[in-house]
C-alpha cells in the first residue's frame, strides 16, 4: 500500500513564497490604505520570517546562514508583540518592552551555544523549539493582559494560534528528547515543525485587517457619540439643548404621575448689560456658571435645558408647586459663589413656575410659565412668581422673593 510522504524542500519553497506574498499584501495595504501604529511591525515581522525560511531551505547548501536563518525564525512574536504595544500604546503592559528583547537574545544565544558547540541534533533542537515555545508562551501571556482581549476577536485569535504553536513545538522538544539518537527523525521534524509557525504567521494578514477594523468601529463609535452629544447637549452649558430638552421630557412624563410635575422657566436679569459692560466671555461665564447650578440642585431623573439665549427650563416630575419653588432657591443660593462681576453686575434670577395639569403636554407649560416669568420681571426681578389658570387667563399666585436683587 503507497504512503504518502511530505516532501520537505518543496514545503519550504512554498512557505517562502505563502509568506512573501502575506508580507507583500501587507506591505501594499500600509501603502494605499489607512493604517495604525503597530501595522509597520507585523509586516516587518512577516517579512524577516520568509527570508529566514527561505535561509533554512539553504541550510544544507549554506551552512553558515543557519544561526541567521534560526534567528529570523525565533523574531516573530516578539515583533508581533511589539506591534501589538504599539497598537495599544494608551494601555500600557505591566512588563517592559525591554524583557520582550533581552528574552528573545537569551532564547537565541542558548541556541547559538548549542550549535557553536557542536551539540547533537536532539540538544539542539530541544534549545531551538524549547526558546520558541517560551517566546510563544511569552507573547501570548501579555496579549492577555490587555484590557480590550475579552472585547477583542482578534486579539483572541492571535492568543490562541501563539499557544497553538507552542503546543507543537512542546511536542517537537518531547520528541527530541524522547528520541535523542534518532537524528534522522528529528531533524526533519526541526523543518516541518517550522511550518506551523509560517502557517501560523500567515494569519497575521487577516489579524491585521480585523485588528484595523475593530479600531476604525471604535473609532466611529466614538464620532458617532460625540456627534449625538453635540446634537443634544448645548456646548456652553452643557446642559440639554431646547430640541433635547422636549424629548426627554416627554419620556420622563412618559413614567410619571399626570398632572404632578412642576416646570420652571427662568432666566438672567438684565444680562444684555453684563454683555455690554463685560463682553460676551463674562456673559459666557454667567450661562456656564448658572447651568452648573442647576445641575448641582436637580435629582437624577429632573431634566433641566437651555432654551436660547439666556432662557433656561427645568422639568420637575412628581413635585408640587412650594417644592419647585424651593428648587428655584437653591439655583439662586449656589449664585452666591459663582458670581463672575459681583460689584458691577451681580448676577440674579427670575422664575415662572407652574404646575402641569393631567392633559397638558411640555409645551403649553412652558408657555404658561413663560406668562408667569414675564410678570416675575414686572414685578421687579430677583423673584419666583406661581401661574395657575389656563394660558388665555391666567392668574399669578404666590411670589417670592430670591434675594440677590438687581432691581
Amino acid at each position: 500500500m503507497p504512503t504518502f510522504s511530505l516532501h520537505l524542500p518543496t514545503l519550504l519553497y512554498a512557505g517562502v513564497a505563502a509568506l512573501t506574498a502575506s508580507a507583500a499584501a501587507m506591505t501594499l495595504f500600509g501603502r494605499t490604505q489607512r493604517t495604525y501604529r503597530g501595522h509597520w511591525w507585523w509586516t516587518a515581522a512577516q517579512w524577516l520570517l520568509a527570508l529566514g525560511l527561505l535561509m533554512q531551505s539553504l541550510r544544507e547548501a549554506w551552512p553558515a546562514m543557519v544561526p541567521v536563518a534560526n534567528l529570523l525564525m525565533l523574531q516573530w512574536p516578539i515583533v508581533v508583540l511589539a506591534g501589538m504595544r504599539r497598537f495599544y500604546s494608551r494601555q500600557a503592559i505591566v512588563v517592559p518592552p525591554l524583557a520582550d528583547w533581552l528574552l528573545l537574545a537569551l532564547t537565541y544565544l542558548a541556541w547559538l551555544a548549542t550549535w557553536a558547540a557542536q551539540a547533537g541534533p536532539a540538544a539542539r533542537i530541544v534549545a531551538c523549539a524549547g526558546g520558541a515555545l517560551l517566546l510563544h508562551l511569552y507573547a501570548a501571556a501579555l496579549l492577555t493582559r490587555v484590557a480590550e482581549f475579552r472585547a477583542s476577536a482578534a486579539l483572541k485569535t492571535l492568543v490562541s494560534i501563539e499557544v497553538l504553536a507552542a503546543g507543537v513545538l512542546a511536542w517537537r522538544v518531547g520528541h527530541a528528547l524522547a528520541q535523542p539518537e534518532a537524528p534522522s527523525a528529528t531533524e526533519p521534524m526541526l523543518l516541518a515543525a517550522g511550518l506551523v509557525v509560517v502557517l501560523s504567521s500567515l494569519v497575521m494578514v487577516y489579524l491585521s485587517l480585523l485588528l484595523s477594523h475593530e479600531r476604525t468601529e471604535t473609532n466611529l463609535h466614538a464620532v458617532q457619540r460625540k456627534l449625538r452629544f453635540l446634537a443634544d447637549i448645548d456646548v456652553l452649558t452643557r446642559v440639554p439643548n431646547r430640541r433635547h430638552f422636549h424629548e426627554l421630557s416627554q419620556r420622563v412624563l412618559g413614567s410619571a404621575v399626570p398632572g404632578a410635575a412642576s416646570v420652571l422657566m427662568f432666566d438672567i436679569d438684565h444680562f444684555k448689560r453684563i454683555n455690554d459692560l463685560l463682553g460676551h466671555a463674562t456673559g459666557d461665564e454667567a450661562l456656564r456658571q448658572v447651568a452648573r447650578c442647576v445641575r448641582d440642585s436637580l435629582r437624577a431623573r429632573d431634566v433641566a435645558g437651555r432654551l436660547g439665549g439666556d432662557e433656561f427650563a427645568v422639568l420637575l416630575p412628581d413635585t408640587p408647586v412650594n417644592d419647585a419653588m424651593a428648587v428655584a432657591q437653591r439655583i439662586v443660593a449656589g449664585l452666591v459663589d459663582r458670581q463672575v462681576a459681583p460689584t458691577i453686575a451681580p448676577l440674579s434670577l427670575s422664575f415662572g413656575v407652574v404646575q402641569m395639569t393631567a392633559d397638558e403636554g411640555v409645551e403649553d407649560a412652558l408657555r404658561r410659565a413663560d406668562q408667569a416669568l414675564y410678570e416675575a420681571k414686572r414685578q421687579g426681578r430677583s423673584c419666583a412668581v406661581v401661574a395657575t389658570g389656563d394660558e388665555d387667563r391666567p392668574v399669578f399666585g404666590q411670589s417670592r422673593s430670591l434675594g440677590l436683587g438687581t432691581r
